[in-house]
């Protein structure tokens, strides 16, 4: 999967600066792991469960157990599992790159906005909409569209990071 998104999807002028990692927790019940997402080797966004619930705890969400965490509606929260990334890279192989990019889900977006078949016709339409995304996945926006010259370079900074 990180060939297919790394080397075959990923836009060429992002190439080498996206990297999709995966740590593998088998203590932790034996499917437990955290997906994250680096620019320039900098975190972008963690995707895990047992990530996902102690980030929504953190933001006041009352998360008694793990599965818990799906009890939350995936829009009105901003930390996912990595099941859940899982499904939405699922959905976004399955379907045209403009389903993807129009997608309600964030993490379809994700994979979207930095993926070889949007163009720059594309991403001039989608400026506008670089304010209403996620601030994880407005790092994302923004490393395209001035990798591709769409948007100068310099003023905002293209990787913000994500804390534990």
């Amino acid at each position: 999967m990180k060939k297919f998104l790394e080397k075959d999807r990923l836009c060429e002028t992002l190439q080498g600066r996206v990297q999709y990692d995966f740590t593998w927790y088998p203590a932790f019940g034996g499917n437990s792991g955290i997906y994250t997402i680096l620019l320039d080797r900098k975190v972008v966004k963690k995707f895990g469960t047992g990530y996902a619930c102690r980030m929504l705890t953190r933001k006041g969400f009352e998360i008694a157990h793990l599965d818990a965490v799906h009890e939350v509606p995936l829009e009105s929260r901003d930390e996912y599992t990595d099941f859940e990334l899982s499904i939405a890279l699922r959905d976004y192989r399955r379907q045209s790159i403009d389903v993807s990019i129009a997608s309600d889900n964030p993490m379809i977006r994700m994979f979207a906005i930095v993926d070889r078949r949007i163009g720059k016709r594309r991403l001039e339409k989608l400026k506008d909409e670089i304010e209403q995304q996620p601030e994880w996945l407005r790092v994302l926006y923004l490393a395209r569209m001035q990798a591709e010259g769409v948007i100068p370079s310099g003023g905002e900074e293209a990787c913000g990071g994500e804390a534990d």
